[in-house]
């Protein structure tokens, strides 16, 4: 395929991540405990974007597409626990649609995978006028979810791994994809296909509730100032029980609101310390203007949540331009800016 660019990209650090693609304004929040990891294989050509995405801990994803594009996401493969994307249970069933500037928030449990491809919305608007889809199908298209018979993902996942080059699940089959061929045909083939044969997907009050409830705590949270909003206050804004809020939470992140939030706040005082220098913000500050007023909890809970102390955060300083790949060898590395801060990305990358 003339044209074409593979990269893999190897992350320790969450918000270091979110800062790789700043045309989609995405924010992490890590809520289970331990050292992050990730993984990011990308496929560019011409109008097309291919990704997948690996996380191994709990994390909030927010973000939104950039403007004058279409995105169509599916789960790959199982996670522990359960993963959400705009409300939405992500299941193996179901492909999700983001249109132009939409806004996200996918609640991705300990090692989900996503795959995902993006094209120009009038890339796609011309075929369907060049290759008209039944009107029902074409209707499937303003939803945010729709359900596909078991099994009709498979194709399209088969697609996406042999467009970026990686090696099929071995309990897939192997699907030849010619490379010469463009690659938005292909995949708006594989589209009409799974529409026509959708079921559509039905979204309950009660999850559409919860799914705003736990979006609204998360929102006035992360928009609070040195003294964020306790359990009793969040709930008389929203005009919502407590129990409501406790339901909703396990429901969506499948953890307590106290825990969420705490990990919230956390993760803020986290980007922060990487957007500045230690010159220019100590780390009790930091803390304080979350909120956290003793500082020995703040650090346990912090060390708890990331797998370091404060003091071991690497601030706004730069790093060598080369490092280790994840085989032990030496390999180029991309740098990428967080607010000033940059931090290497192991990355290893070819152009087709």
């Amino acid at each position: 395929m003339s044209g074409m660019s593979i990269r893999v990209d190897v992350f320790d650090d969450f918000h270091v991540h979110g800062a790789s693609a700043p045309e989609w304004n995405q924010r992490y929040a890590q809520l289970s405990p331990g050292t992050m990891r990730s993984t990011l294989t990308e496929a560019t050509s011409g109008g097309v974007h291919l990704f997948r995405k690996w996380m191994s801990q709990r994390v909030v994803q927010q973000g939104h597409l950039p403007v004058g594009q279409i995105c169509f996401a599916l789960l790959n493969g199982r996670a522990t626990g359960e993963s959400r994307m705009q409300g939405h249970e992500l299941r193996e069933d179901l492909l999700f649609l983001l249109r132009s500037g939409e806004e996200f928030t996918i609640q991705r449990a300990n090692g989900m995978e996503l795959l995902a491809f993006t094209c120009q919305a009038e890339d796609f608007l011309r075929l369907l006028d060049e290759r008209p889809w039944p009107q029902q199908a074409r209707a499937l298209l303003s939803r945010q979810a729709v359900r596909v018979p078991a099994g009709a993902l498979q194709p399209m996942r088969q697609q996406i791994f042999s467009v970026l080059g990686q090696p099929l699940p071995r309990h897939s089959a192997s699907l030849a994809f010619d490379r010469d061929q463009s690659v938005l045909p292909g995949l708006f083939e594989s589209l009409r296909a799974l529409f026509e044969h959708a079921s559509g997907v039905r979204e309950t009050l009660s999850s559409a509730s919860a799914s705003f409830i736990v979006a609204e705590c998360h929102r006035i949270v992360a928009a609070s100032d040195d003294t964020p909003p306790d359990i009793e206050a969040l709930c008389q804004r929203l005009r919502a029980s407590r129990r409501s809020l406790q339901n909703s939470f396990r429901q969506i992140a499948d953890t307590t609101p106290v825990h969420y939030l705490r990990g919230l706040r956390l993760n803020l005082v986290r980007k922060r310390l990487m957007s500045t220098r230690q010159a220019q913000l100590s780390v009790s500050q930091a803390a304080a203007d979350q909120g956290f007023v003793q500082l020995s909890h703040f650090t346990e809970r912090y060390k708890a949540l990331f797998g370091e102390l404060p003091s071991q955060t690497l601030r706004a300083i730069e790093v060598s331009e080369h490092a280790p790949i994840p085989d032990g060898t030496e390999g180029p590395s991309r740098t990428t800016a967080i607010d000033g801060h940059k931090a290497t990305v192991k990355a290893g990358e070819v152009c087709l």
